[in-house]
């Protein structure tokens, strides 16, 4: 699963969708994926081969791991140059709290470069599944259970920058541990403008 990238034709699913059936079989090691990886960008010079690092670590609210339930927290990744409502790097954080982002291979992390980091923790549409980008997908919406307090990276930036703005490095870090304080908090009534109010199904 292309977790990261909301559009399947970004080039990093266009690799998954190239070793998808080799990994179907239950037959591909790690090396025969990372291998597959190769070719493809052998076969298809134009293609940009990012370089990536580890971006991964543990999410907890108010000291606690997520609240279960029908809600999912997501963690987003937005280019503190280039903010976006809905960045293309996001996924949903385990129940335990865990994250680990992938761009070619499981666990491989994300391009290198400077972050913002956001969270949300929304609700599944009320209808269950809805159409979205032409077809038919699962949109998660507000409220935000987390009372818009992280899903802004201009607030994030300004509030916390030492903990939201992360610059990932090659190898990359395993470790990454956010704490999100939450109770007791008022919560911010308008959202900024690129505050992420809801995050397509994964």
């Amino acid at each position: 699963m292309c977790s990261l990238a909301r559009r399947a034709a970004s080039p990093p699913c266009l690799v998954a969708l190239f070793i998808l059936p080799i990994a179907l079989a239950g037959c591909a090691p790690q090396k025969s994926e990372s291998e597959a990886i190769d070719r493809f960008f052998k076969d298809n010079p134009k293609a940009k081969r990012e370089t990536v690092a580890k971006f991964a670590g543990h999410v907890t609210v108010d000291g606690q791991p997520p609240e279960k339930g029908s809600t999912r927290l997501f963690i987003l990744l937005n280019d503190p140059q280039h903010l976006q409502k809905l960045p293309t790097r996001f996924m949903q954080v385990a129940d335990d709290g865990s994250f680990e982002f992938m761009t070619y291979l499981a666990g491989d992390g994300v391009p290198v470069g400077k972050y913002v980091v956001e969270f949300v923790q929304l609700h599944p549409p009320r209808g269950g599944r809805q159409r979205q980008g032409g077809g038919i997908g699962r949109t998660f919406v507000g409220p935000d259970v987390l009372k818009n307090l992280y899903n802004d990276p201009e607030r994030n930036q300004q509030q916390d920058e030492k903990t939201f703005v992360v610059n990932v490095e090659a190898p990359g870090r395993t470790d990454y541990d956010f704490n999100l304080a939450v109770a007791g908090k008022d919560p911010v009534i308008a959202p900024g403008k690129y505050a992420a109010t809801t995050v397509p199904g994964q």
